[in-house]
């Protein structure tokens, strides 16, 4: 029956799944192996021009996933066939190399796309809509008016598909008003392949064993709606009207076929992800009983991580991006301040904890689970309060780029530009040069030196490719920060250029910064000095939630000052020692100035150690 639905010219494909989790191995490597005996029988119209749409690219960084649909079969004669796909438009080739080889040859053609606007073109076509209109990728390479559409080679360039797939367009308001968007073209889905758990025997599907829901049901609708077919990988069967209707994400009037994994086959073609036969406090089955994240080494990225995560506020809805910034979930634990925020990734996760490194996606202990279009949703809405995202290459006017490093290796954003383009506060995670540094920590001092510096420089005159525009963040009015282990920049309008706003201590300005980038930032008079805890091997305790003058507002006109103590710990003499000496700094110019000041306090989440009360009473205030 597999065979009776993929055998379509120049059909349009679209495969569900995230990063290592919920790839339908078993078709897509059927649909392989078809391809390549097409080839040993001399069948030329069989499979192939497939056109792949997909978001997170499943795959296992090897040969598993979607790089089964780049396998190239060997002829007779020693050559290689041309490969079955003809283009391929996706938001994140890293996990899929050998797809990303065959768009860096040239071999087909391909595209880099957000992963919000892939996600959402897939329902615009459910949908009969024309594509997705959204500001989300403006000023950025996907761009068609200042970069290249999203095209990720020559050949894309040269598709009669390039001037479609994005467009620039501008809308009136009222003839006065316009404003720019960008249309990424919705495509009609000849073919969709999703995973399930459990199929019933007229085709309903439920999702109780997958640790994510990446757009299954929009794809089933889009396939539906495009007069297409609906191919779905089950790990089990069972009886008609069985699964509870609560249960049945898609629903079989969607449903053309069910392919079910052999029990003997569930590990190798059904485990819930390439690193997880299947874990029940992924899908909420169960919790654990541990919500912390493991508590990270000292070294540059700890110091980052905590610099980072000094501005996180209580009651934030954060998103976290893979790599350097991962260390803040680490750190908020550690610190105590995870039960006071809400992380959430970009595949639909609420709460708990995210997975990390080659499994990220979904969470542990995760209060909630969408589809990934409607997180999207949230996400462009501005429903972030603050996100941290990693770093590939700054330029001088604050641009980023994650997307593209060199014409020989193809990432793409993932959910990148969605992230960026709608969230309030961001910040920027990166060591502040790579490949080779190494730090050392002086203790006492709480301070670090440089002991070998790394050979590529990340703060660089122009990024290879833009996929954050500081520029459009700064007409959006975004607050944005860029924290290294040795420096903090920020992007306003007072500077075409980064400004530099606190270094650490025992840097030198001159040879560990400056000379360390390709270009001189602006240096802000009040260049402050990062706090020293942060170079510690202990806690930081009464960090939590920034500073304490992070947490003082001075309301000049009626000479009041409000302070926020919620997440302060003081946990012996020296800390509530610290507190008062740090609050007469920030008394001495207001009360110098006007005056004794009037002061009003919110104790709501602050903790003094029992026994400290007289101490605490007793300090000068």
């Amino acid at each position: 029956m597999l065979n009776k639905y993929i055998c379509m010219i120049y059909t349009i494909l679209s495969v569900s799944g995230f990063v290592a989790q919920g790839s339908p191995d078993l078709i897509l490597k059927s649909l392989a192996d078809r391809y390549e005996q097409e080839y040993k029988d001399g069948i030329k119209n069989g499979v192939g021009n497939l056109t792949l749409l997909f978001g997170g690219g499943p795959g296992d960084w090897d040969r598993r996933g979607l790089n089964y649909l780049a396998r190239l079969p060997k002829l007779e004669d020693g050559s290689t066939a041309q490969p079955m796909i003809k283009r391929a438009i996706g938001a994140h080739f890293g996990q899929v190399p050998m797809l990303g080889d065959l768009a860096i040859n040239n071999e087909i053609e391909a595209w880099t796309l957000p992963l919000g606007s892939i996600s959402r073109m897939i329902r615009a076509q459910a949908t009969h809509s024309p594509g997705h209109l959204t500001t989300i990728g403006l000023g950025t390479y996907v761009d068609p008016s200042v970069g290249n559409g999203g095209a990720a080679n020559e050949r894309a360039l040269q598709s009669s598909l390039h001037k479609e797939l994005v467009t620039k367009l501008t809308i009136g308001y009222d003839g006065k008003m316009t404003s720019d968007y960008l249309l990424y073209k919705a495509l009609p889905i000849q073919v969709g392949i999703i995973r399930a758990t459990t199929g019933d025997s007229h085709g309903n599907l439920s999702f109780e064993h997958e640790s994510l829901l990446c757009d299954q049901l929009y794809t089933a609708m889009a396939a539906r709606n495009s007069g297409g077919v609906l191919i779905a990988q089950v790990k089990r069967l069972c009886q008609v009207n069985s699964l509870p209707s609560r249960d049945v994400l898609v629903p079989s009037s969607m449903v053309d076929c069910v392919v079910v994994v052999d029990d003997e086959d569930h590990d190798e073609f059904h485990p819930m992800s390439f690193n997880t036969t299947y874990c029940p406090v992924l899908t909420g089955k169960i919790r654990s009983p541990v919500d912390d994240a493991p508590r990270m080494k000292l070294n540059e990225r700890k110091v980052i991580a905590r610099r980072a995560s000094r501005v996180l506020k209580p009651g934030q809805t954060v998103n976290l991006g893979i790599g350097l910034p991962e260390g803040v979930a680490s750190v908020a634990g550690e610190e105590g301040m995870l039960p006071y925020i809400t992380l959430t990734t970009e595949p639909g996760s609420f709460g708990g904890l995210p997975s990390s490194g080659k499994q990220f996606g979904p969470s542990t202990n995760a209060s909630s689970l969408i589809e990934m279009n409607e997180q999207f949703d949230f996400y462009d809405g501005g429903g972030l309060d603050i996100a941290f995202l990693g770093a590939a290459e700054i330029s001088s006017s604050g641009d980023v780029n994650v997307s593209r490093m060199n014409s020989s290796r193809l990432t793409g954003p993932g959910g990148f530009v969605d992230i960026t383009q709608s969230t309030r506060n961001i910040c920027f995670m990166s060591t502040f040069t790579a490949k080779g540094l190494k730090i050392d920590f002086n203790q006492e001092k709480g301070s670090i030196s440089i002991k070998q510096e790394g050979s590529i420089k990340k703060f660089v005159n122009e990024v290879y490719e833009t996929t954050f525009s500081a520029a459009e963040s700064i007409r959006r009015g975004q607050k944005v920060y860029y924290v290294t282990e040795r420096a903090v920049f920020w992007r306003t309008t007072a500077h075409d250029v980064l400004e530099l706003i606190e270094i650490a201590p025992g840097i030198d300005l001159q040879k560990d910064i400056l000379d360390q980038m390709e270009f001189t930032p602006a240096i802000s008079e009040n260049l402050k000095i990062m706090d020293r805890q942060f170079f510690k091997k202990e806690k930081m305790g009464y960090s939590l939630f920034g500073s304490l003058a992070e947490r003082c507002t001075y309301h000049e006109d009626d000479h009041l000052l409000f302070i926020d103590l919620f997440g302060i710990s003081l946990r012996n003499e020296s800390e509530v020692d610290w507190f008062f000496i740090s609050l007469d700094k920030i008394l001495q110019p207001i009360t110098k100035k006007k005056g004794p000041v009037d002061i009003v306090v919110s104790y709501q989440g602050f903790d003094l150690k029992s026994g400290l009360e007289d101490y605490y009473a007793d300090s000068p205030s």
